[in-house]
């Protein structure tokens, strides 16, 4: 069973009983819901059509190269300035992100995306300066850019040691198989003395 279908079974469940219990607090809350409903859904329907545009017209080579495992530092800090500076609400950053992944995106360069669009999010900039102040205001977000990038180095190299386990402990490993001819030659050559 699909986990929406779980959510919206939950969600009809609690309102039939809440329905029951306080008919009041449920029209209360079933307004709240179409105030943020009509919020939300049209944020929604541009993102739609953004990841439309996006699979059609940006190729997966593009999105590859640019945030994608061999983009490097690169790529991880491309999807922070994306996600800094994208429009849209929390909710729309996470199925955008997975048309981005379907296209190539690696996975740090996506945490950077969505972390810096819910942190950072140019959307809510306005309302920043205007209740904390211009100096707070770009002190948090400069800091929280730098830190993310900080975290996002370090989930790289985690999701690697944990996804390629077989490879870092090879690579952990010193090759000594072929240490005494090295040695031999070197004695030879008489640039290691023995006492």
């Amino acid at each position: 069973m699909d986990i929406g279908i779980i959510y919206l079974l939950v969600a009809f469940m609690l309102l039939i009983f809440l329905a029951i219990k306080s008919p009041e607090k449920t029209k209360k809350a079933l307004r709240a819901a179409g105030k943020i409903s009509l919020t939300v859904f049209p944020v929604l329907f541009l993102i739609f059509i953004l990841m439309g545009v996006t699979l059609v017209f940006v190729s997966k080579e593009m999105i590859a190269s640019w945030l994608g495992k061999g983009s490097g530092a690169l790529g991880i800090i491309i999807g922070e300035l994306v996600g800094s500076f994208a429009l849209v609400q929390p909710a729309a950053v996470f199925p955008y992100a997975g048309i981005l992944r379907e296209k190539g995106a690696d996975y740090g360069s996506l945490f950077g995306f969505v972390m810096t669009a819910i942190l950072i999010g140019g959307a809510t900039l306005p309302l920043e300066i205007k209740l904390f102040g211009k100096k707070f205001t770009i002190i948090r977000n400069v800091l929280t850019f730098i830190l993310m990038l900080f975290f996002l180095k370090t989930e790289r190299i985690i999701y690697q040691i944990i996804s390629h386990p077989r490879e870092q402990a090879d690579r952990r490993k010193p090759d000594y198989s072929l240490l005494p001819q090295q040695l031999s030659a070197l004695c030879h050559r008489g640039r290691l003395y023995y006492k």
